[in-house]
């Protein structure tokens, strides 16, 4: 048996971490992102001066997608990199993440945590 999504997010702090990009292809969605990690986490290492998360390059995996809604806000993200969540919810296939970048709803059959 798989592991359950909340276990998935284990030692990771989403709304401390960062997004970096946002890649569709067909039925998936990856969001690519720099996870803020807790200690307790097997690729915890000391955060770097001035960091106040260790901050680990992963992502976010979503595939058989259902239904998906991208909303940018007007005028773009202005060349940014880097993307802070201000709002994530993940409800039995359901994820909505409001971020600078701009908000994801969606619904899909995986939801899968990778790091690198």
């Amino acid at each position: 048996m798989g592991k359950s999504i909340a276990s998935r997010f284990e030692n990771v702090d989403i709304e401390k971490s960062v997004l970096l990009g946002v890649v569709i292809n067909d039925d998936e969605l990856v969001l690519e992102m720099d996870f803020c990690l807790a200690p307790a986490h097997p690729d915890y290492e000391q955060p770097g001066e001035g960091d106040e998360c260790c901050f680990h390059p992963g992502m976010l995996k979503f595939a058989g997608i259902s239904k998906l809604s991208l909303e940018r806000p007007e005028g773009g993200a202005g060349g940014r990199k880097r993307f802070a969540i201000s709002d994530f919810h993940i409800e039995g296939t359901r994820f909505a993440m409001a971020s600078e970048w701009g908000d994801i709803h969606l619904q899909a059959r995986s939801i899968r945590v990778l790091t690198e």
